[in-house]
């Protein structure tokens, strides 16, 4: 079973040890820099860092950037360690993140980008319901949304 656990010192070194595909570093920022931008938005209390864990094991990295006032909840960053690819940890991933907003009456609609070039992080998208939106030139990246 896949779980969300809050990033803390217990787990911290593990999360950000964790790594993608040398093919896909491009696609994604280390979980170092993750956690150091939490840092600088703490003041927000929107944000929310977690350990993708399957069955006790740390498959993953997770980023939430929650805007209640807004009425949105973003994907800001997801990934799934080198090792646990190829798994389904990310579409489960997607899949529990999309339940999360479809029972919170607060967000109409779920947001998640990825950087162009990131063709299976479209498709997957996509593949779950996702609509594509805009496309961020400034970052690059294609912008996607979920109607909650």
């Amino acid at each position: 079973m896949l779980e969300f656990v809050p990033v803390e010192e217990a787990n911290f070194e593990h999360v950000i040890r964790l790594e993608v595909k040398e093919s896909q570093s491009q696609f994604v920022a280390p979980n170092v820099r993750s956690l150091a931008e939490c840092y600088l938005y703490r003041k927000n209390d929107d944000v929310f860092p977690y350990a993708i864990e399957a069955d006790g094991t740390l498959v993953g990295f997770l980023l939430l950037d929650l805007d209640a006032e807004e009425e949105e909840m973003m994907i800001w960053r997801l990934m799934i360690d080198k090792e646990y690819q190829g798994k389904g940890y990310g579409k489960q991933t997607i899949q529990k993140v999309i339940e999360m907003a479809e029972k919170d009456p607060q967000y109409t609609v779920l947001i998640a980008d990825y950087v162009k070039g990131n063709d299976a992080m479209g498709k997957l998208l996509r593949n779950l319901g996702f609509a594509d939106h805009s496309f961020n030139k400034e970052f690059n990246e294609y912008v996607l949304h979920y109607s909650v």
